[in-house]
């Protein structure tokens, strides 16, 4: 039987529902080979998770989903197998916490301009030690009875084109890659059907990029070949996941993708050489 195993998982430490150990304890279940933890601007969850697992058959990989633009464009960057203790990262992700509070604030403001009272402390209670995001908001927003699912919050008032949307902090596509090197890790374009910028890769190449997230639940068949072969053209590992968040109609289940064991030692060689040119 293939080994095979999942490099994009998100937990309650940014915006996914089940806590570290859950999702540890559920990839084992589903003998998964190696997971990774990709909390977005966050390593806690990483690092609980890594603890945790210590005694267990799996492996847990360092990662991390940052945000990048150049303007009105976005992209997501997922950085890999760097140091968690890296003092300019966490700075970095400290401060976009700080941002993400206030960002919440603002979009709790704009719901209440629309005549929809949402208690902040309510939200803040949701997102526990994680920083806050739009998820969180949109929970309240269902138990609240303002909406009737998660999505339907996103498609009437928290999408990019929304109301409520305000903008979180983000570096562009060259900081976030150079960010991620300096920890010691490779960096790899997030699902990029999803964010539709194959304008950016050319560039992003150019300033680092290591791999591409080819594996994504909204990736078809067609998609996936396509990505593989715009990979191959730039040199790039190729890598993938689930997206899971644990939440219904939030991209994948854990270990929905199959993404092959020899696609994370393609990542490791990758790192390798990068470690050996530093």
């Amino acid at each position: 039987m293939p080994d095979f195993v999942d490099l994009h998982l998100h937990t309650n430490h940014s915006d996914g529902r089940q806590p570290p150990r859950e999702v540890v304890d559920f990839a084992v279940a589903l003998k998964l080979k190696a997971i990774a933890i990709t909390d977005h601007d966050v390593v806690t969850g990483y690092i609980e998770a890594a603890e945790y697992a210590r005694d267990k058959d799996i492996e847990v990989i360092a990662g991390i989903e940052l945000s990048a633009s150049n303007g009105t464009d976005d992209t997501h960057l997922l950085g890999y197998l760097f140091r968690p203790d890296d003092k300019p990262l966490l700075e970095t992700i400290e401060r976009f916490r700080r941002i993400r509070y206030e960002r919440g604030k603002k979009m709790v403001e704009k719901l209440a301009g629309l005549g929809l009272i949402v208690d902040y402390g309510d939200v803040l209670k949701i997102a526990s030690h994680a920083a806050v995001g739009r998820p969180h908001l949109a929970e309240v927003m269902v138990n609240s009875g303002f909406v009737d699912s998660y999505n339907d919050a996103f498609d009437k008032y928290l999408g990019l084109d929304g109301p409520v949307y305000v903008p979180k902090a983000k570096l562009t596509p060259a900081e976030a890659i150079k960010l991620i090197h300096e920890a010691g890790g490779v960096a790899v374009m997030a699902h990029p059907a999803l964010t539709d910028r194959d304008n950016m890769i050319a560039e992003m190449v150019a300033d680092g990029l290591d791999g591409m997230e080819v594996f994504h639940p909204t990736h078809t068949r067609a998609i996936r070949k396509k990505y593989r072969q715009i990979a191959a053209r730039h040199g790039l590992f190729v890598t993938g996941g689930s997206d899971s968040h644990s939440r219904k109609g939030r991209y994948g289940d854990i270990g929905q993708e199959h993404v092959p064991f020899e696609y994370l030692a393609g990542m490791k060689e990758a790192w390798q050489k990068r470690a050996d040119r530093r």
